[in-house]
């Protein structure tokens, strides 16, 4: 229908009650009746002089959408929009943007003016706290008449684009930069001092003062007539593992993102990091049953193919089983490896259930467990206490807070590494573990 694209708009409907009110008080005042005809006939031509105007906007307004093809898993990022008048008329735009369900912005609008032949730039920010293909949908523009205002003529661009969220590379690429930079210690990763001296062997090369004399190679030194020594460097191409727990106490929401989310984004950090210091990088996931299994690696596509496995981690977070585990671990990871075991113990029986499938683990391979703290049970245990019921909401507090730490020193009594963390310092206490793991040449 002609018609169908063209709205009124609340500037009409309020005239058109200044009307209504006009020849209503006319039954007292009849001179008003003839006020009320002009209003109403004026009313009716601007509004059908500027339907006829915008109607003739067909294909000279637009607007183009901004937007990486992936986004990262809970971090900001920014979508852009350029709408463009390509008419001789200034225009009041009205832009409405079909996001995708996962964002919940439901009240997403922007309104400017865009002159004759000119165009007006937007941004805005979202945090996207689900992994998974988003669909952004139409972009609606209502256009008007600055001084008139009385109708809109709606633009609908098919601009239907999918976008992928993917664990945060924003995040992997920030870490990158921060560990390899000399300002590292200024975001938190720590500088372990290296026990013992390097055992690979990397290259000869001449002599230099200061060189250790037991790394003199005299065959090399009698081909050369010079003096050459060997130049080692710290033990490449070990095996890690990133574990990741999907079972029912990895649903555990932080900030709008889950402990598994969390998991996933720190094991794509880690990953890149392994791969930057030329180990090998695995992935194990699991839950009631064993999800992906991808064979630790440093070719050139193992990042990739993490990042795709990580992406497409789906959970119903039923029951962990850790006997599962251990025997996948036990057919599928022959050498011995560093296993980052993500996981979360609210209950010392829990560790109790399981623990001898840790110990088996731990014998074969270097386990660390990483486990989470609750951060608002600190909230109400530095909370004013005013009533009994906060007397004992405190209590119950500091006892769970007082588990977390034995759950900790259990796991230490039977020879486990474990980290505690809260979920926003997780990437960089795994990686300070793992550096520091390096330095002490544990394995």
């Amino acid at each position: 229908m002609i018609l169908a694209p063209i709205y009124l708009t609340s500037r009409f409907f309020w005239t058109l009650s200044v009307a209504v009110l006009i020849f209503v008080a006319s039954y007292s005042i009849p001179s008003l009746y003839i006020i009320g005809q002009m209003l109403l006939a004026l009313l009716v031509i601007l509004a059908i002089v500027e339907a006829w105007w915008l109607f003739r906007l067909r294909g000279q307004v637009g607007c183009d959408r901004q937007i990486a093809e992936k986004l990262s898993l809970g971090d900001l990022q920014q979508i852009g929009y350029q709408i463009w008048n390509q008419s001789q008329q200034s225009l009041l735009v009205e832009m409405l943007d079909e996001l995708p369900y996962q964002l919940q912005m439901r009240d997403f609008i922007w309104k400017d003016k865009v002159t004759p032949e000119g165009a007006k730039s937007h941004e805005f920010n979202i945090s996207p706290l689900l992994r998974g293909a988003y669909k952004f949908g139409n972009i609606n523009l209502y256009c008007s008449i600055p001084w008139m205002q009385l109708v809109a003529y709606r633009v609908v661009l098919k601009k239907t684009q999918m976008v992928r969220v993917m664990p945060s590379i924003i995040q992997m690429n920030k870490y990158e930069i921060e560990v390899f930079s000399q300002t590292a210690s200024l975001s938190g990763i720590r500088r372990v001092r290296q026990l013992g001296e390097n055992d690979e062997f990397e290259h000869i090369r001449l002599y230099q003062q200061g060189d250790n004399v037991k790394s003199i190679n005299w065959k090399a030194t009698s081909r050369r007539s010079a003096l050459m020594v060997n130049r080692f460097q710290n033990t490449r191409s070990q095996e890690i593992y990133c574990v990741i727990d999907k079972g029912r106490s990895m649903r555990m929401p932080f900030d709008g993102l889950s402990l598994l989310d969390y998991a996933v984004n720190t094991a794509l950090v880690i990953s890149n990091i392994v791969l930057r210091k030329f180990d090998r990088i695995g992935l194990v996931t699991f839950s009631n049953r064993i999800g992906s299994l991808v064979s630790a690696q440093n070719t050139k596509g193992q990042l990739s193919i993490l990042l795709e496995k990580l992406y497409d981690q789906r959970t119903e977070f039923k029951e962990s089983n850790f006997e599962l585990l251990y025997h996948a671990l036990q057919h599928q990871v022959r050498r011995r490896s560093i296993l980052l075991f993500f996981t979360n113990f609210e209950h010392l029986q829990d560790v109790e259930r399981n623990i001898n499938y840790l110990r088996a683990i731990n014998r074969h391979h270097l386990l660390v467990i990483i486990f989470f703290e609750n951060t608002a049970l600190h909230d109400v245990q530095d909370a004013q206490v005013e009533s009994l019921t906060d007397i004992y909401v405190k209590t119950f507090a500091e006892k769970a807070i007082m588990e977390k730490q034995q759950i900790r020193d259990h796991l230490t009594l039977h020879g486990i590494q474990c980290i505690l963390t809260q979920p926003h310092r997780l990437s960089t206490d795994v990686i300070n573990k793992y550096l520091e793991i390096k330095a002490r040449r544990q394995m």
